[in-house]
């Protein structure tokens, strides 16, 4: 059966689902919800293939190694209206653990998410700054140049400190990355950054944060529905009105319901094409 609705970034590979999961997708495909649990280093890459491998449609898995998965901290983010608490070690780049996960599931439908993360690493002083900020480049454009040999979209995440530096150099290392394409997570730039995404043949991810506040509103309005699509953030970013709560796939809906408000859209459209938008992508039709 088709899906209704597609949550492109979700996270039921990670601690916060360890012992409901398998519930909570259950109900998740049992409403035409399709979803892709999004790896964030070697772990929870291969947790996201395995759960993946145990469908036989509606879940899917994106390998890759997060920028702040680079380097050993203790994470306190309260930034976005709640509190956000783990441990991170650093993780040296296994291109070949990366490569074999692709090459042994076809479920494997992205890479990412990968990018990079210059918000979480501005309390460090400034030579610590500038050296992760290279380490995150690196790795991103190593992880993009993999995503092109095994003809992979990429999802992106990118976090800036001041003025969008962090999207801004983003859209450098693409240049040198011409064949990649794949979806911008959670996108907060500016309408210029957006235009230059959307030039370079990107999809723009949009998830509960949009439900928060009018802040991002002409962005969704200036973003072409076809080029849209659907995400939770799962755990994270619950949208209105289950802000507070644990996110779960099935809150995509509140997400397509206030795109639709925005564009004066019928609900039934924006779900139907924002779908179609993450099959594409994907390469599922």
């Amino acid at each position: 059966m088709p899906p209704k609705l597609f949550d492109t970034h979700t996270h039921f590979n990670f601690n916060a689902f360890k012992d409901d999961w398998e519930a909570v997708i259950e109900r998740t495909l049992k409403e035409q919800v399709w979803l892709v649990n999004v790896g964030a280093e070697a772990k929870t890459s291969k947790r996201a293939v395995d759960i993946a491998e145990k469908y036989s449609e509606g879940v899917y898995a994106a390998v890759g190694l997060h920028p702040i998965h680079t380097y050993d901290d203790k994470f306190e983010d309260t930034s976005k209206g709640e509190k956000v608490e783990f441990i991170t070690k650093a993780e040296e780049l296994d291109k070949n653990f990366y490569a074999d996960l692709i090459s042994r599931s076809e479920k494997v439908v992205a890479v990412g998410e990968i990018g990079l993360d210059y918000f979480h690493i501005k309390k460090f002083p400034a030579p610590l700054n500038k050296k992760l900020k290279q380490k995150q480049a690196k790795i991103f454009d190593e992880m993009i140049k993999l995503a092109i040999a095994h003809q992979k979209p990429i999802i992106i995440h990118c976090r800036a400190e001041k003025d969008f530096d962090a999207y801004r150099e983003i859209l450098e290392i693409l240049k040198g990355n011409t064949k990649v394409t794949g979806i911008v997570h959670c996108f907060q730039g500016s309408r210029k950054l957006l235009e230059e995404f959307l030039n370079r043949g990107f999809m723009i991810g949009y998830n509960g944060v949009i439900t928060f506040t009018d802040e991002y509103d002409k962005l969704v309005q200036a973003t072409p529905l076809d080029r849209i699509v659907l995400e939770t953030d799962a755990p994270w970013l619950a949208p209105v009105p289950h802000r507070g709560k644990r996110n779960e796939s099935l809150y995509v809906a509140e997400v397509a319901k206030k795109i639709s408000g925005l564009k004066s859209l019928e609900y039934a459209e924006v779900a139907s094409i924002t779908t179609t938008n993450a099959q594409k992508i994907f390469g599922l039709i």
